[in-house]
């Protein structure tokens, strides 16, 4: 019976399905942060699959796993993970699948929103008895129906942003190094980046993080944004260059932003990001779901499955 070591952070909702969904006779090693190299390393000897629930994998382990068939991991990116390497040591590597498309989408589309419509501030004074400040009387609250939303990386979460706005009636333009049929289907122009950011009253991010899009938005970008535009993060936090984000931010050249992924993780408390009332933040939660951990987990124990059964992974991703 297949031997997988398990790769968790604080995922425990994650563990437990994974306890309820392998296979019988599958054997669990979880190992986590607190693991000792050795312990990692001999687990990794005799690993016919790692999982990967919020973990990255090192090269070292990597270089151990000898009898692994495939690296699953649980999340759509996979930066944490050298691919490289992977593909030398004959071992291919998957992500979730599209598993947790709908929540990163829906959350995307809940940013944007609290930002147009000040939804932070207005909480947070309105419990404070501070009813109806005068910058929040509608003058400088703008609407998401009918707006041109940008969209950079138009996969799986990317296309499905895309068809959840087909209910706001919006302009849709994408940018991809891939035509997406998908997107298209939902009514999504392609086009280039700078056209995109040019003509986009939103832009959301949700491309995977590699050379190409390491410092992807930077002050030349957000300076070919329109000043009453609104900046969207929740694929990676190095995506966006964070210095230029803020000085955009603070002088006015773009008008705001919301961000679920950062830098460093966990955030620094004392990013000047954080004291900006034109920013809404969260802690990478966007594919975090309910809904979504069981079709993460189901999807990579039948990938898993495949494999052993001598068949192909699914959702392989490549080195660029």
């Amino acid at each position: 019976m297949p031997e997988v070591l398990v790769f968790s952070g604080p995922a425990l909702p994650l563990l437990d399905l994974s306890e309820q969904i392998k296979p019988e006779g599958w054997n669990l090693h979880v190992r986590t942060s607190e693991s000792s190299v050795d312990d990692v390393m001999r687990a990794a000897g005799v690993a016919d699959f790692i999982l990967v629930y919020g973990h990255g994998v090192s090269d070292d382990v990597l270089r151990a796993a000898r009898k692994t068939k495939l690296v699953q991991l649980c999340s759509a990116g996979f930066d944490g993970v050298n691919l490289e390497l992977a593909g030398e040591m004959g071992i291919p590597v998957a992500n979730n699948g599209g598993t947790n498309a709908v929540p990163v989408a829906e959350f995307a589309i809940t940013l944007t929103l609290a930002a147009i419509r000040h939804l932070v501030i207005t909480d947070s004074h309105t419990r404070a008895g501070d009813w109806m400040r005068p910058e929040l009387d509608g003058r400088d609250s703008h609407e998401l129906f009918g707006a041109t939303v940008g969209i950079i990386g138009a996969g799986r979460i990317g296309s499905t942003v895309a068809g959840m706005l087909r209910g706001f009636e919006t302009t849709t333009l994408y940018t991809d190094p891939v035509r997406s049929k998908k997107a298209e289907e939902f009514g999504a122009t392609r086009v280039d980046l700078d056209e995109l950011l040019e003509r986009s009253d939103i832009v959301t991010l949700h491309t995977a993080l590699n050379t190409s899009t390491n410092g992807l938005i930077g002050e030349r970008e957000l300076k070919l944004m329109k000043n009453t535009a609104v900046l969207v993060n929740t694929c990676r936090g190095p995506v966006i260059q964070e210095p230029a984000l803020h000085s955009a931010l603070v002088d006015g050249e773009i008008w705001g932003a919301g961000i679920d992924v950062f830098e460093q993780e966990p955030v620094d408390p004392n990013n000047p990001i954080l004291k900006l009332e034109n920013v809404v933040v969260a802690p990478h939660v966007a594919g975090k779901s309910y809904e979504s951990y069981p079709r993460r987990v189901r999807f990579a124990f039948e990938n898993m499955s495949r494999v052993w059964d001598g068949g192909a992974p699914e959702s392989i991703v490549v080195p660029e």
